[in-house]
């Protein structure tokens, strides 16, 4: 059990330092990065440990799109991401959606806190066109998310929806499963 905790610390670490010292730099006046801005690190990592159908993701080394609906902390967070990404690794684009906004060319939608039950036309039509849906809602996994933002111990963790990602046509990365803080594989 000890080696699966420090394997998992390990990977957390590899995956999340880049955009956790963007992050902390951009935040040192004011101590410790925001949960936001932890979100928003996140979301921009996200995309490596998802694997798209052909017609849906990303191009190779191209411009992730990332569309937020009510979060305008972490749209803000990771429009700054955006401006210093390094192109050679690939960009990320910020789009601001409104609820019933045309989710065209988004690789990956969050809905902010509370959004989940006004969206749920949003999220059919994000499955329905192979979008990651991230939320930031306790019940957000039985209404269709892919990936839902919950803390736990005073630190920001996640859970994920097999069920929804096969909906989807999304297929998750071993690495982010082991990460995951509860990983759902079927419907309850």
């Amino acid at each position: 059990m000890a080696f699966v905790t420090t394997r998992r610390a390990c990977l957390l670490v590899l995956v999340l330092t880049p955009a956790l010292l963007f992050t902390h730099a951009a935040s040192a006046q004011a101590g410790a990065p925001t949960e936001d801005a932890v979100k928003a690190a996140y979301l921009s990592k996200l995309g490596n440990y998802v694997q798209w159908p052909a017609h849906a993701g990303p191009p190779a080394n191209g411009r992730t799109v990332i569309g937020i609906v009510g979060a305008e902390d972490v749209a803000n967070n990771l429009a700054q991401m955006a401006a210093v990404r390094d192109p050679v690794k690939g960009t990320l684009a910020v789009r601001r959606l409104r609820n019933g906004d045309p989710l065209a060319n988004i690789h990956i939608l969050y809905l902010g806190q509370g959004y989940v039950g006004r969206a749920g036309a949003m999220i059919e039509q994000a499955a329905a066109h192979s979008i990651l849906v991230v939320t930031d809602s306790s019940d957000a996994l039985a209404h269709g998310s892919v990936v839902n933002f919950r803390v736990l111990d005073e630190r920001l963790r996640f859970d994920i929806s097999l069920v929804s990602a096969d909906r989807a046509g999304l297929r998750l990365s071993s690495q982010l499963l082991t990460l995951a803080a509860t990983v759902i594989r079927e419907k309850r």
